[in-house]
């Protein structure tokens, strides 16, 4: 059950960090750039974000299972 926390809380906080590059980038270093540069930067920060989440699942089921036998 720990490592099931573990990754929980790792979902969380890489969504929450996400969140916080999102709102800082937006804020004070996208100011000259258009709409469709800005699209592209959240959608490639999101995609990283769940690569970020999916290494987190998958090492975490990994350890869980080597543990299990």
């Amino acid at each position: 059950m720990r490592y099931l926390a573990a990754r929980i809380t790792g979902t969380i906080v890489a969504f929450f960090g996400w969140l916080a590059f999102i709102v800082l980038y937006l804020a004070f270093y996208a100011g000259g750039l258009d709409f469709w540069q800005k699209l592209a930067i959240f959608i490639a920060s999101g995609s990283i974000l769940v690569v970020v989440i999916a290494i987190i699942w998958l090492i975490g089921h990994s350890i869980s299972a080597l543990w299990a036998f």
